[in-house]
Parts: C-alpha cells; sequence; structure tokens
C-alpha cells in the first residue's frame, strides 16, 4: 500500500484548521450587533440641521432639521432600543413625530419578498425599525424602515420608505396621520451630539 508523503496530512490539518478559523470569524462578523454595542442603555442622540445653503443645492428637500433618540426604556427588551425622531419641515410651526422600536437584523434591509427596504442602502445587516402609528397593545405598524449605524457609533444614516407614521405636534391623544415622503425626503445623514440634546424629544413623546 502506498503511503502519503508525512507532509500531505500536516497540510490537510492545516487546512481544516483555516476553515475552523474562517467560519468563527464568520460567525462572529455575523453576530455583531452595533445597536447593542455603539448604544447603551441609557441612550444616544443624534441630529441634523440643512442650513440655507444645503437646502438651496436640494430644492425638493422640505425637512430643516432631524434629532433621533434611541435608548432602552423596558428591562425586558435589553437587546432593543426605542425610537423617537423630529422632524422639523418648511412651513410648519409644529414638527413631525415618529416613535417606535428597532432590533438588529441581518436582514434588515430585506422586505418578506426579498427586495430591499431602502434601495439606496446596499447592504442588508442594520438596526430595523418599526414606526407605531399609536399607543398601546393595539397600536399597528407604522413604517419599518433601516438605520445603517456607523461602525464607530459617531453617525448614523436614517433610510425611510414612501411613507411612516406619527404625530404632528406631540399631542398623541390625536390619531396618528401618515406622512407621504418624496424622494428628497427619505434619507438623512446624522452626527451624534452629546445626549442632553434628546431631552427634550424624549420627554415630548412617548413610544409605548
Amino acid at each position: 500500500m502506498r503511503r502519503r508523503p508525512p507532509g500531505d496530512d500536516v497540510r490537510k490539518m492545516n487546512r481544516s484548521i483555516c476553515i475552523c478559523l474562517l467560519c468563527a470569524l464568520s460567525s462572529a462578523a455575523a453576530a455583531k450587533n452595533l445597536l447593542i454595542e455603539k448604544i447603551p442603555p441609557s441612550g444616544a442622540c443624534f441630529f441634523n440641521r440643512f442650513d440655507e445653503a444645503y437646502l438651496r443645492a436640494h430644492p425638493g428637500q422640505t425637512v430643516v432639521s432631524v434629532r433621533l433618540s434611541l435608548r432602552r426604556e423596558f428591562p425586558a427588551a435589553e437587546n432593543e432600543r426605542e425610537l423617537r425622531v423630529e422632524f422639523r419641515h418648511k412651513g410648519h410651526g409644529k414638527p413631525f413625530y415618529v416613535v417606535g422600536g428597532c432590533a438588529w437584523s441581518e436582514e434588515a434591509n430585506r422586505d418578506v419578498g426579498g427586495p430591499r427596504l431602502a434601495r439606496s442602502f446596499r447592504e442588508d445587516a442594520a438596526a430595523r425599525c418599526m414606526a407605531r402609528d399609536g399607543l398601546g397593545g393595539a397600536a399597528a405598524e407604522g413604517g419599518d424602515f433601516p438605520i445603517d449605524l456607523a461602525e464607530d457609533g459617531a453617525s448614523l444614516t436614517l433610510y425611510l420608505d414612501e411613507s411612516v407614521s406619527g404625530w404632528r405636534g406631540p399631542d398623541q391623544n390625536k390619531k396618528a396621520i401618515r406622512l407621504e415622503l418624496t424622494r428628497h425626503n427619505r434619507v438623512f445623514e446624522l452626527e451624534r451630539v452629546d445626549a442632553s440634546a434628546c431631552v427634550e424629544l424624549d420627554k415630548a413623546v412617548a413610544v409605548d
């Protein structure tokens, strides 16, 4: 019987070790949860105000500022973060508020049938957020969208769909309305700011 050179067994063993390491690294990468890693339970605040020069260069955009708060409010939901977003629009004295919840998903940007929720976002893994169209247990879905967190947690990009539910002003006793969004008012890049910048927003509207 022909014997294999001893080096063959070593090479096969090395290949097996490499494959195992690659699998382990892939699993670790897939398990990365930036929402939990970068957003502490106490919360984080993100903001952008679009100046006149920017708005002149983007005449279709009616949103003049976006403030976004992510924080953990329910002890049982340790892998989730509650969401509040404040949009200020041209010609409106009252902000438009969106509330909901977010959880990390490897397919955050995929709809049930497979197509991307946000075509301009080329990744799948992100925080998947669901807006609420009311408060309490009977609240229905008010919009499904991904939030792309930067690796260092210093910024994020909000990708909205064609519409989202919320309130014009902080009175949530009123029925939520569905805000239709043009393509110029769906994607917003926000920078992380001091958490104190979202204290007023967190007090203004409830999430449930």
